[in-house]
């Protein structure tokens, strides 16, 4: 028999390569033919994910501010031979920065401009395609930081300018993109929810409250959100996949001129990943918690889904799980945790 095993990371745990080392290498001992290959959703640990999968890149390193404005040393992957970098946005603006011993950081003074400025920073390494992953963010202001890092110009409807912070998303008549620094820049959002800016599986509604969103600012965040989409994405209004990713980080690349890609179909094709499941008996997949936001474009679903897999047996690995969103995959519940990674 032959296994693959291809797991996303356990956050603040393992990493997916390690991950898939450790189940591969118990499989082994049971002489169990096994392999292990390193996958992401767009979500934390996509860009080691991607310099994993390819030969020749690099880590680089930029000084950037993390979401609460402090200088932080942030990595991205580079490959040179191919001026492509990959950029994990959770490097910048992630999740691990909002937290504090008591909950988190007001969202209101938080700020995605730190995943803009890596993004200059690879433009200046000289990389001319640049990809970001937009899991594991800790902000949820609709990609202005963002945007403003890179270039872009909010207004009012007096046409005076407004700083690119949330505090003025329900003032935004217009914007101007210019003078932003990424036209000459091919640009790919890749992400890990198929969600809207907007609505009840959208940035605020579903995953503000895991970003410090309360009952108390919610509905003002989901009606700044509206407005703003309403007034510079007239067509579409923020409702595209996608556009929800990462605080909204989704939608203003988009404005930016990115094409917006599922991670998961990213790099499943960046590792090859049908060729490796059709070669193979049985597939192991996981991730630390399946539940409803695992239904709109994490990896275990998305293996499980994979037409190559249809007819393989699907043992799932994780730390918590919803036994109606396992109702909606093909897959079987192993729930045996890892071991601690402080163990070893």
């Amino acid at each position: 028999m032959k296994a693959l095993v291809a797991i996303d990371s356990f956050k603040g745990s393992f990493s997916s390569a390690e991950a898939a080392a450790i189940v591969a290498q118990v499989f082994r001992q049971y002489g169990i033919d096994s392999t292990g290959v390193t996958l992401a959703d767009g979500g934390e640990g996509t860009s080691e994910a991607f310099l994993a999968n390819q030969r020749g890149g690099r880590w680089e390193y930029a000084m950037v501010h993390d979401p609460c404005g402090r200088l932080i040393k942030a990595k991205y992957a580079f490959v040179p031979d191919e001026r492509v970098a990959m950029i994990d946005a959770a490097m910048a603006s992630g999740i691990q920065s909002v937290k504090t011993d008591v909950g988190f950081v007001n969202p209101v003074m938080t700020s995605s401009a730190g995943t803009g400025e890596l993004i200059m920073a690879a433009s200046r390494q000289g990389a001319t395609k640049i990809i970001v992953g937009l899991g594991g963010t800790g902000t949820t202001d609709a990609g202005i930081g963002l945007m403003g890092a890179l270039g872009a110009k909010l207004y009012d409807s007096y046409n005076q300018l407004l700083p690119a912070n949330i505090s003025s998303i329900n003032l935004i008549d217009h914007i101007d993109l210019s003078e932003i620094a990424t036209k000459r820049l091919q640009l790919v959002a890749c992400t890990d929810v198929d969600g809207p800016l907007t609505g009840t599986a959208g940035a605020v509604q579903m995953f503000g409250p895991q970003k410090g969103l309360t009952d108390a600012n919610l509905k003002d965040f989901e009606r700044w959100f509206q407005h703003f989409a309403q007034q510079v994405d007239p067509i579409n209004q923020g409702q595209l996949a996608g556009d929800g990713a990462a605080g909204g980080m989704g939608f203003a690349l988009r404005l930016l001129g990115a094409s917006v890609v599922p991670g998961f179909q990213m790099m499943s094709d960046v590792a090859q990943l049908a060729d490796k499941i059709a070669a193979t008996d049985v597939v192991i997949t996981g991730e630390g918690q399946l539940d409803h936001q695992s239904l709109h474009g994490k990896l275990p679903v998305q293996v499980a889904q994979n037409r190559a897999a249809i007819p393989k047996n699907m043992p799932l690995r994780c730390r918590q799980y919803s036994i109606d969103t396992i109702r909606s995959t093909r897959c079987w519940i192993y729930d045996c945790p890892f071991p601690d990674s402080t163990s070893h």
